[in-house]
């Protein structure tokens, strides 16, 4: 909690100063992003400390989101060219506009401005060559607004955000469970004695693992957002700066160093 705390500080320092700073579209969405993934951390210090409940699953959900938010923020700053730039773009605003029709509809408020907008995205989508060259059947999925990763979530977080593989995939369906109230969260919690005002052993043994993601995650980030401003890095203390930099380049949960973070 101690080291959450810090980065958490630092984290927050660097998105306050970099707040009103000029940026490209990405930038600005990533930035938004990284806000929201600082707010996570410091839920999961109020839940840990000033809450009188031992709530472990809303804290490894809070993981979760930090994991989600970081890989997010890594899509966006990822360096790619202008027409791949305005197809992820788009298939953004499409998932958006899709996502607050659903959620409208289901009350049967007026979404005709939200179905033209969603019309007029799909017709962009189209005329895109990058869209044209994929599968028929890739191209009815992103035209249909499900899917916000150009190319798929596990993707972002291999490829470009730098999770090991199997790492990945095991951590993010472990938190998943218990965000989702899948059986993992809750088959066994006669046996592991489960007390959320007298915390069993097995509930704080398995923080360990949400803590370090959401510490790994996040220190990523930040790392990514301070070299989208150079100029700024003098603003920053030093000596926590150069920790950050050798811990996540060390940090067992990512195969390397991105390039864009690299000292």
């Amino acid at each position: 909690m101690d080291d959450l705390a810090v980065l958490g500080g630092f984290a927050n320092h660097v998105s306050i100063e970099q707040t009103g700073l000029p940026t490209t579209t990405a930038g600005s969405l990533a930035s938004m992003v990284y806000a929201k993934c600082c707010a996570h951390a410091r839920s999961i210090g109020a839940i840990s400390t000033q809450s009188s409940m031992f709530d472990h699953h809303t804290i490894m959900a809070l993981a979760r989101m930090i994991m989600e938010a970081s890989t997010m923020i890594a899509y966006l700053l990822d360096p790619v060219g202008p027409e791949e730039w305005a197809f992820r773009h788009t298939l953004l605003k499409l998932h958006d506009t899709v996502t607050r029709i659903k959620l409208l509809g289901g009350f049967s408020l007026p979404v005709d401005d939200l179905r033209a907008g969603r019309a007029e995205l799909k017709a962009e989508l189209a005329a895109m060559s990058i869209f044209q060259a994929l599968p028929e059947e890739r191209q009815k999925r992103l035209a249909s607004g499900e899917e916000m990763f150009a190319i798929g979530m596990r993707a972002v977080a291999i490829r470009i955000m730098g999770w090991d593989e199997a790492q990945f995939n095991g951590v993010y369906a472990y938190l998943s469970a218990h965000t989702h109230s899948a059986p993992m969260s809750f088959m066994r919690m006669a046996d592991h004695q489960i007390d959320y005002f007298l915390p069993s052993e097995a509930q704080t043994d398995i923080l360990p693992v949400s803590m370090e993601v959401a510490i790994a995650c996040l220190r990523r980030s930040m790392l990514r957002m301070i070299d989208q401003q150079p100029e700024q890095v003098s603003l920053y203390q030093q000596e926590l700066l150069a920790e950050a930099r050798e811990q996540d380049a060390t940090c067992p949960l990512f195969k390397k160093a991105g390039a864009s973070i690299a000292s």
